[in-house]
């Protein structure tokens, strides 16, 4: 199972939504993403098609019931039918939510996904996982659900600020540990939209191989599991968190031993970091363990799965209890605080 992905110029897509198989397009759009494109692209009008809107809200606010609840009844109230396509245009986020309104609305519809943002194309808009949030966590409400299309489009990029784009940037430090493919084209140093292909390439493969995340696919969780509770517990970019917990974990299982590795990718990329939230401070073991607990990787009631690099481009599945996670942060306790991005 795989969607059909598409590297195209921004002036295309209006014929890529009118040559799908449906007379009715439900579009959902970032609210910011339409205010900068929504002239400049014209979606609304086109031949023989009924084109619905519901706008967004910007980023992970979407990601909640209250406006699930609301862009469902809006489509639905409007005599939605089974070959409706829903096609979100926003970034990882809006990706996320309108996939989940396509999987839930008359037990699933047909969608497609136009990312706009260096982290959508890379990763979010890519894979069929679809969620919304909850107060306990980060994508715990969700589905797998194939869009049927992936638009690419890098001319986005360009209304995108250097938060964004360093977002984005910190899924391709992942991409660069896991393929060796990758990491040698970034070494060099390399401008980013040059390697969203690569990304894109490699996680499909690993996707079509296991849908549903019972083997291979689990290694695109690296760095995620700490990422998603350093991202919840100090409300930094997704893509920044995951370089952060890529970074926990090589303190915490490799005792830092790729750490001058992953400082080049980040540098290589033009990353801008910052430094750790918790640079000459306690690290807070115990919400950090909560938000661990409640993650998605949970295999029991005291296991999780971790990813752990074993060298670039080779990564194993480790099932780690929480009590030796708890104690390794003990262990490391001052590397960690001492953890900066210089």
């Amino acid at each position: 199972m795989s969607s059909r992905i598409e590297f195209c110029k921004m002036d295309f897509l209006k014929e890529k939504l009118r040559s799908l198989d449906t007379d009715l397009i439900l579009i959902v759009a970032d609210l910011n993403v339409w205010s900068l494109y929504s002239k400049t692209l014209s979606l609304l009008n086109i031949d023989g098609k009924n084109v619905l809107l519901w706008k967004a809200p910007d980023g992970e606010k979407v990601k909640d019931f209250e406006n699930l609840s609301s862009a469902l009844d809006f489509f639905l109230s409007r005599n939605v039918h089974r070959k409706a396509h829903v096609v979100s245009l926003g970034g990882g986020a809006t990706s996320d939510f309108s996939g989940m309104v396509a999987a839930l609305m008359l037990r699933g519809v047909k969608w497609s996904t136009i990312p706009t943002t260096l982290l959508s194309m890379v990763d979010a808009a890519i894979g069929g996982k679809v969620a919304i949030n909850s107060p306990q966590g980060k994508n715990l409400i969700g589905a797998f659900h194939h869009p049927e299309n992936i638009w690419v489009c890098d001319s986005f990029l360009e209304t995108l600020d250097q938060k964004e784009i360093s977002s984005g940037a910190g899924e391709i430090v992942k991409y660069a540990l896991l393929s060796r493919d990758i990491y040698a084209k970034i070494i060099p140093d390399v401008e980013v939209k040059s390697l969203i292909k690569d990304c894109v390439q490699f996680k499909e493969e690993v996707v079509t191989e296991d849908f549903k995340e019972t083997g291979r696919r689990k290694i695109l969780n690296f760095g995620h599991t700490f990422g998603h509770a350093i991202e919840k517990e100090y409300h930094l970019p997704h893509g920044i968190s995951v370089v952060w917990g890529i970074l926990l974990m090589d303190i915490l299982f490799n005792d830092g031993k790729y750490k001058a590795d992953i400082f080049k990718i980040i540098e290589n990329l033009n990353i801008d970091l910052g430094e750790s939230p918790w640079l000459n401070k306690e690290f807070p073991v115990e919400n950090i363990m909560l938000y661990l607990r409640k993650d998605k990787k949970t295999t029991s009631s005291e296991l999780i799965d971790l990813v752990v690099l074993k060298e670039i481009g080779n990564v194993e599945i480790l099932s780690v209890s929480f009590s030796e996670i708890e104690n390794k942060i003990s262990d490391k306790k001052e590397d960690i605080k001492k953890l900066c991005s210089i």
